[in-house]
């Protein structure tokens, strides 16, 4: 697998307009993957309210932020704008966030090494980042760094892509997820345990991600075969919080 440092100069540094992209919301498979996401996301949001009460006061982090797509769901769902802020390695995306978003806070930066002068966020959110890294070593170092910002009774929201072993990555890939197993082990040695998980899409016979598919079939058909064509999940979204023992 390429490092993700060269991923960032390569290809993201170097993205032109977003709305030729495959996740822009005018991408039929941007479109049909961010319906579902944003489903589930807001199942979890309802959750954390009731957890959590009111919103007002609540810090939201999104490390590997792109161009803030994520932070504007949380900012509809009643998050304060001033209170979501957003980090990432492409100055190219960062500077495209703050031209979209700019009530939000964003900074350039990377996930192993970044320092927020101390500060604590309630809520820390991770989309297709540490699928990324190509190393156990570094993931857990940046999975440490989140928990190190996270608040005593915040929750880290990781959601990544699913494969069957990590480290048996192509040498040429951009990025390569994880099994369950595998997440829920690197979490837990960056000093989390997990609270609760859901799978999402479905990697059809192993090997064709459903959301791809949209692009050869109607989304309701899309939807039918995630739901009986065997495979494994194609995304994973676990809620992990801080390790209490």
């Amino acid at each position: 697998m390429k490092e993700y440092q060269d991923v960032v100069t390569d290809r993201f540094n170097n993205e032109e307009d977003l709305n030729d992209s495959i996740y822009s919301p005018n991408h039929p498979i941007g479109k049909y993957s961010r319906k579902y996401l944003f489903t589930g996301l807001s199942v979890f949001v309802d959750w954390f309210i009731n957890k959590q009460g009111s919103l007002k006061d609540k810090k939201v982090l999104d490390v590997g932020c792109g161009s803030g797509e994520i932070l504007s769901f949380f900012a509809a769902r009643g998050f304060l704008p001033e209170n979501l802020q957003g980090i990432d390695l492409s100055d190219t995306r960062i500077q495209r966030a703050l031209k979209q978003y700019p009530n939000f806070n964003f900074k350039c930066g990377d996930a192993l090494n970044f320092h927020l002068d101390d500060e604590k966020f309630d809520l820390i959110t991770s989309f297709d980042l540490f699928s990324h890294m190509k190393f156990e070593q570094e993931i857990i170092t940046g999975l440490k760094n989140v928990n190190h910002h996270l608040q005593e009774d915040g929750l880290f929201l990781w959601y990544d892509i699913f494969s069957k072993d990590h480290y048996s990555a192509p040498e040429n890939s951009d990025s390569w997820g994880f099994n369950k197993r595998q997440m829920i082990n690197l979490a837990q040695k960056a000093g989390f345990e997990l609270v609760y998980y859901r799978p999402f899409f479905k990697l059809f016979f192993n090997k064709y991600h459903s959301v791809y598919q949209v692009k050869r079939f109607p989304p309701i058909m899309v939807r039918i075969m995630e739901k009986i064509l065997p495979g494994s999940p194609g995304n994973m979204l676990m809620i992990l919080r801080k390790n209490k023992y």
